[in-house]
């Protein structure tokens, strides 16, 4: 589990950089990005704990949980 959420950590830095820019200039699409990645390990953990040792699965669970994660703030900002 604990390697699952470090990829997802990690893969969190690079979608922001991606998808959002430079880090200094997004620090709020950094932290819902982290959160979104770590939110998405632990509901795969919870549904399909076997997962956890996959390396796709975990790759993919990083990338839609930081993915997701922005969308909401985005979502939640055009609310506002």
């Amino acid at each position: 589990m604990s390697d699952l959420l470090l990829s997802a950590v990690f893969t969190a830095f690079t979608m922001v950089r991606v998808i959002k820019g430079s880090w200094l200039r997004n620090p709020q699409y950094l932290a819902t990005g982290i959160l979104g990645a770590i939110v998405g390990a632990l509901v795969l953990h919870a549904y399909w704990p076997a997962y956890d040792d996959d390396f796709i699965v975990g790759g993919v669970t990083g990338i839609f949980g930081s993915w997701a994660g922005m969308a909401l703030f985005d979502a939640i900002l055009g609310m506002a």
